[in-house]
């Protein structure tokens, strides 16, 4: 079992405010993809977020704790549950505003601004506390992050439409 943080402070405070906000937007959110493409977008925010975390947060490198302690809690684990609804969020106003052209580059560059804020306020929180990275260095992940979420939206709705054309054919 994991354990609870040694103090409960500001930090939890934010990340359970933060998920009952963002999972009651996304309950409140008409639905827009196949339950398949949601659950798949969400985990890769959620998967993405911890590859980053414990890779950057490592005892190797050290960047950043998150949460109270270098040690994985039980806090940790909601702030996974926390992420994932931020991937979806990205792929749902892109979806919504039919975002094509040049336009997707300032759409992923908006977001990845929009993160760097999130992320501020979560600093602000005791939910990171930097050792050796700075909020600047941000912006280049989450445009790579971003931009590999479109890709991998883009995949499955061109495989989703694929498998129902053909569906359709037999």
């Amino acid at each position: 079992m994991l354990p609870f943080p040694r103090k409960f402070d500001e930090n939890e405070w934010f990340v359970i405010i933060g998920i009952i906000v963002v999972y009651t937007i996304f309950f409140i959110l008409p639905k827009r993809f196949p339950i398949g493409t949601t659950i798949l977008i969400m985990m890769y925010g959620s998967t993405v977020a911890r590859i980053f975390d414990h890779l950057l947060a490592s005892p190797r490198v050290d960047l950043y704790n998150f949460m109270d302690t270098p040690n994985f809690d039980l806090f940790d684990l909601f702030l996974y549950f926390f992420y994932a609804p931020f991937s979806y969020f990205f792929i749902y106003f892109y979806v919504k505003f039919k975002v094509k052209g040049f336009g997707v580059l300032c759409y992923i560059m908006v977001c990845s601004l929009g993160g760097m804020m999130f992320e501020w306020l979560a600093i602000q929180c005791h939910v990171f506390t930097y050792r050796g990275w700075h909020l600047a260095y941000s912006f280049t992940i989450y445009l790579f992050i971003q931009t590999l979420d479109l890709l991998l939206y883009e995949w499955c709705s061109r495989h989703s439409h694929s498998n129902h054309d053909a569906r359709q054919h037999t």
